[in-house]
């Protein structure tokens, strides 16, 4: 059947948004309706391209990185590791007012280099948030900077997300890698920077613990970074040194953690079936959303609207500056209203392109890309990181409590997207010396 593109573009986009507007997953939503207009265009052919292109995703040996690195993440989780460095942290710390907030955005930090975004929110929304919390903190600081630290694992890597859109986008796992590191430490050093100079300003945010600490005490807490630095060492190290793939990493890494629970005797059937599940879960969800991104950019560019695309963009009479800013005004749009993965599916084929037509760096872009998804993961009424803090906040934590507690650190997050856009460098630096 022949259709002009723009028909196809119509028919595309607004099957795809009455399909979410009934309710259907992303994922399916935009699955479906390729596949479907693939058959209206191309017939059976069409659909020999789908089933090979499946095929050819799924067993992509790449991406076991995903499933390694989620299981790494889950063992780490019931190792108990994340309370360790919580005490830890706080022992050297102890007598600065705020320690807690800070300790907090530090474990999260840690996590984010061992196991992605899932571990710091979860584990410190239980450990972090009830402490602060019981030493008098003021409620928007418990929970703004546990929820910001934890969002970090979007950035820095190891980072399932950063995984996912690699594939869409179609750019180099290990850039990537290398790509969001400074970017991501730049911002938990504003977060931690942010936390020190407000609560000295209203010292009433952050009462000082009456706990006495001893020296002994903090050089005896040293032995529970061992664990933690030798993960970040084995796994990061190792690709950083160019001795390990991100996929050779990341089996090494989920061995780590397996070891880890059995060394703290944390490792019980349940344990080890709970990982595994959540593994399982999270896994195949990713590799969903990667079949259909893979089908929709096939029968995108297949149709021609691709070409369309990049038509209109060169005849609009601005500055590609402009329209990159326009691109990120649509990513926080999305953003507060879908999940990073639906926005990367969406948005990532189709931008990707165009930014690589104005002349800007794949790998600066794709930065670009995350860090705001990282914003997405804290601006309601969907983000991810709020629906998680109330999911294992204490009771007394309202959802009015979660959503004032975001805005100073949703507009750090910009601070470094902007500076990100102004300094390429940020993004550019460490892969251009590592490649």
């Amino acid at each position: 059947m022949e259709m002009s593109v723009e028909l196809v573009s119509v028919l595309l986009f607004g099957g795809l948004l009455s399909l979410l507007a009934l309710g259907i997953p992303v994922t399916f939503a935009l699955g479906g309706i390729s596949v479907v207009l693939t058959f209206l265009l191309d017939g059976y052919t069409g659909l020999y391209t789908v089933a090979t292109t499946t095929y050819r995703e799924i067993t992509d040996p790449t991406l076991i990185t995903i499933p390694l690195f989620l299981l790494m993440g889950n063992f780490l989780i019931h190792s108990g590791i994340s309370d360790r460095l919580f005490q830890a942290l706080n022992y050297w710390l102890s007598g600065i007012r705020g320690s807690l907030a800070v300790v907090s955005v530090g474990v999260c930090v840690a996590l984010a280099m061992c196991g992605g975004f899932g571990p710091g929110i979860l584990t410190m929304g239980l450990i972090a948030v009830p402490a602060m919390l019981k030493h008098n903190y003021d409620k928007s600081m418990a929970l703004g900077c546990v929820m910001a630290g934890g969002v970090l694992g979007t950035i820095i890597p190891p980072s399932i997300i950063m995984i996912v859109f690699s594939f869409i986008a179609r750019v180099s796992i290990g850039r990537l890698f290398f790509g969001g590191a400074i970017p991501g430490f730049v911002c938990a050093f504003f977060y931690i920077l942010y936390i020190l100079i407000r609560c000295y300003l209203q010292p009433q945010l952050a009462p000082r613990a009456a706990e006495v600490v001893t020296w002994k005490m903090r050089w005896l807490s040293l032995k529970e970074l061992f664990f933690p630095t030798l993960l970040v060492f084995l796994v990061l190290g190792s690709i950083f040194s160019g001795m390990a793939t991100p996929t050779e990493a990341a089996g090494v890494g989920a061995m780590g953690a397996f070891v880890v629970c059995i060394i703290h005797r944390r490792l019980t059937w349940k344990v080890l079936m709970d990982s595994c599940l959540d593994t399982f879960r999270i896994s195949g969800m990713a590799l969903w959303i990667l079949i259909s991104a893979t089908l929709f950019g096939i029968f995108y560019t297949t149709a021609g609207a691709q070409g369309l695309v990049m038509e209109i963009v060169e005849k609009i009479p601005v500055s590609r500056w402009v329209i990159l800013i326009g691109m990120q005004i649509i990513l926080i749009m999305f953003g507060m209203f879908m999940d990073d993965y639906a926005v990367i599916t969406i948005c990532a084929p189709i931008f990707m392109p165009i930014a690589k037509f104005l002349g800007f760096d794949p790998i600066w872009f794709s930065i670009v890309f995350l860090l705001n998804m990282q914003v997405a993961y804290l601006t309601p009424p969907f983000g991810w990181s709020l629906i998680l803090m109330k999911g294992v906040a204490p009771p007394e934590v309202s959802t009015k409590d979660i959503w004032q507690a975001v805005p100073p650190y949703v507009g750090m997050q910009l601070l470094v997207l902007v500076l990100t856009m102004l300094y390429p460098g940020l993004a550019l630096w460490l892969p251009g010396r590592m490649f």
